[in-house]
């Protein structure tokens, strides 16, 4: 991990509205092992790294940069 570079967690729900999807999608993908996340308290929060690794899998090249660009945006 790049120094400068610092660790960012999104909640579920940010994670639906920037990626188009339903809460409840977000938390499928999750419980099945698709997406990691990280649980503290009752909260899920999802780190940066984590999404990239998701998206890189489930989507080519082009779509998951885009998407890393919605995120840095947020």
């Amino acid at each position: 991990m790049n120094s400068k570079r610092k660790k960012v967690f999104f909640s579920i729900k940010e994670v639906a509205d920037t990626l188009g999807v339903n809460e409840r999608t977000v938390r499928r993908w999750i419980t099945v092992g698709d997406l990691s996340g990280h649980r503290v308290g009752r909260q899920w929060r999802i780190s940066l790294q984590d999404i990239e690794a998701f998206l890189s899998e489930r989507y080519s090249r082009a779509h998951a940069t885009s998407a890393k660009v919605l995120f840095w945006n947020v």
